[in-house]
Protein backbone atom coordinates (compact mmCIF):
# COMPACT_ATOMS: atom_id res chain seq x y z
CA UNK A 1 0.00 0.00 0.00
CA UNK A 2 1.30 3.46 -0.87
CA UNK A 3 -0.01 6.84 0.23
CA UNK A 4 0.51 10.59 0.40
CA UNK A 5 3.78 9.89 2.25
CA UNK A 6 5.09 8.33 -0.99
CA UNK A 7 3.95 11.37 -3.02
CA UNK A 8 1.62 9.31 -5.20
CA UNK A 9 -1.84 10.47 -4.08
CA UNK A 10 -3.70 13.08 -2.05
CA UNK A 11 -3.60 13.12 1.73
CA UNK A 12 -5.91 10.54 3.41
CA UNK A 13 -6.00 8.40 0.25
CA UNK A 14 -4.16 5.15 -0.41
CA UNK A 15 -3.28 3.19 -3.52
CA UNK A 16 -3.48 -0.56 -3.09
CA UNK A 17 -2.35 -3.26 -5.49
CA UNK A 18 -3.99 -6.66 -5.16
CA UNK A 19 -2.14 -9.30 -7.12
CA UNK A 20 -3.18 -12.92 -7.54
CA UNK A 21 -2.93 -15.84 -9.90
CA UNK A 22 -6.28 -16.38 -11.60
CA UNK A 23 -7.73 -19.80 -10.86
CA UNK A 24 -11.36 -19.46 -12.01
CA UNK A 25 -13.41 -17.80 -14.74
CA UNK A 26 -14.24 -14.95 -12.34
CA UNK A 27 -11.02 -13.22 -11.28
CA UNK A 28 -12.79 -10.30 -9.58
CA UNK A 29 -14.62 -12.71 -7.27
CA UNK A 30 -11.28 -14.28 -6.37
CA UNK A 31 -9.92 -10.99 -5.04
CA UNK A 32 -13.19 -9.92 -3.37
CA UNK A 33 -12.03 -10.96 0.14
CA UNK A 34 -9.06 -8.58 -0.19
CA UNK A 35 -11.32 -5.81 -1.46
CA UNK A 36 -13.66 -6.36 1.49
CA UNK A 37 -10.76 -5.89 3.91
CA UNK A 38 -10.04 -2.49 2.40
CA UNK A 39 -13.45 -1.04 3.17
CA UNK A 40 -14.57 1.73 0.84
CA UNK A 41 -12.95 1.67 -2.58
CA UNK A 42 -13.22 4.88 -4.63
CA UNK A 43 -12.00 3.51 -7.92
CA UNK A 44 -10.79 0.13 -9.08
CA UNK A 45 -9.00 -1.08 -12.18
CA UNK A 46 -8.77 -4.78 -12.99
CA UNK A 47 -6.30 -6.21 -15.47
CA UNK A 48 -5.73 -9.88 -16.18
CA UNK A 49 -2.50 -10.76 -17.97
CA UNK A 50 -1.39 -14.03 -19.47
CA UNK A 51 1.81 -15.47 -18.02
CA UNK A 52 4.33 -16.17 -20.77
CA UNK A 53 7.62 -17.99 -20.67
CA UNK A 54 10.29 -18.76 -23.25
CA UNK A 55 10.02 -22.01 -25.18
CA UNK A 56 13.72 -22.85 -24.71
CA UNK A 57 16.69 -21.76 -22.60
CA UNK A 58 18.11 -19.46 -25.31
CA UNK A 59 21.62 -20.89 -25.14
CA UNK A 60 21.77 -22.05 -28.79
CA UNK A 61 20.52 -18.71 -30.11
CA UNK A 62 22.24 -16.63 -27.40
CA UNK A 63 18.85 -14.94 -26.93
CA UNK A 64 17.75 -14.96 -23.30
CA UNK A 65 14.17 -14.00 -22.48
CA UNK A 66 12.66 -13.69 -19.02
CA UNK A 67 9.27 -15.02 -17.99
CA UNK A 68 6.30 -12.71 -17.47
CA UNK A 69 5.86 -11.06 -14.09
CA UNK A 70 3.67 -13.16 -11.84
CA UNK A 71 1.59 -12.37 -8.76
CA UNK A 72 4.51 -12.02 -6.35
CA UNK A 73 4.62 -8.52 -4.93
CA UNK A 74 8.34 -7.82 -4.67
CA UNK A 75 9.65 -9.50 -7.82
CA UNK A 76 10.85 -12.61 -5.96
CA UNK A 77 10.40 -14.94 -8.93
CA UNK A 78 11.69 -12.33 -11.39
CA UNK A 79 14.92 -12.07 -9.39
CA UNK A 80 15.35 -15.83 -9.59
CA UNK A 81 14.64 -15.73 -13.34
CA UNK A 82 17.30 -13.04 -13.90
CA UNK A 83 19.85 -14.95 -11.80
CA UNK A 84 19.15 -18.10 -13.86
CA UNK A 85 19.69 -16.18 -17.09
CA UNK A 86 22.95 -14.73 -15.72
CA UNK A 87 24.13 -18.27 -14.98
CA UNK A 88 23.23 -19.40 -18.51
CA UNK A 89 25.15 -16.50 -20.06
CA UNK A 90 28.37 -16.60 -18.00
CA UNK A 91 28.20 -20.27 -17.01
CA UNK A 92 28.59 -19.56 -13.28
CA UNK A 93 26.34 -18.52 -10.41
CA UNK A 94 26.16 -14.83 -9.48
CA UNK A 95 27.99 -14.28 -6.19
CA UNK A 96 26.88 -11.21 -4.24
CA UNK A 97 29.75 -11.74 -1.82
CA UNK A 98 32.26 -11.09 -4.60
CA UNK A 99 31.46 -7.34 -4.77
CA UNK A 100 34.60 -5.28 -4.18
CA UNK A 101 34.83 -2.08 -2.13
CA UNK A 102 35.11 0.04 -5.30
CA UNK A 103 31.89 -1.46 -6.70
CA UNK A 104 30.01 -0.75 -3.45
CA UNK A 105 30.40 3.01 -4.00
CA UNK A 106 28.00 2.88 -6.95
Amino acid sequence: MVSHAHAVCAKDLYIVIISATVETENPEAEIQPAIDLLGGVREMFVKVSTLEEPTNDGVAEQLFITKSYDATSHFETSDIDVLNIYEQIVNEKFDLNAVTADEEEY
